[in-house]
């Protein structure tokens, strides 16, 4: 897919790429050059981001966001629509 600035803001809506920033405007390019649509993108965005994010400092800690980024790669999972063929 070619990324467009349309579909690089599209992609950063969806991360939440302005309120959690991980990914550079680089970065979430080749995303979306990587993928076949803007939902493949998102997944695997989205997968990148869902790793452990808890930081602990002197009995403080700030909450884990893997879990929510886990629930946007499933919702923007891409399904396997192939024929299986039992050669």
């Amino acid at each position: 897919m070619k990324a467009t600035s349309d579909s690089l803001e599209k992609l950063k809506r969806a991360l939440r790429e302005e309120t959690m920033p991980l990914l550079s405007d680089e970065e979430l390019q080749d995303l979306i050059e990587s993928s076949e649509s803007l939902d493949e993108a998102i997944y695997k965005g989205a997968v990148i981001k869902s790793e452990n994010t808890t930081l602990q400092v002197s009995g403080l800690s700030t909450a884990d966001t893997s879990t929510y980024f886990l629930r946007i790669a499933a919702l923007h999972r891409p399904s396997n629509t192939g024929i299986l063929r039992g050669d």
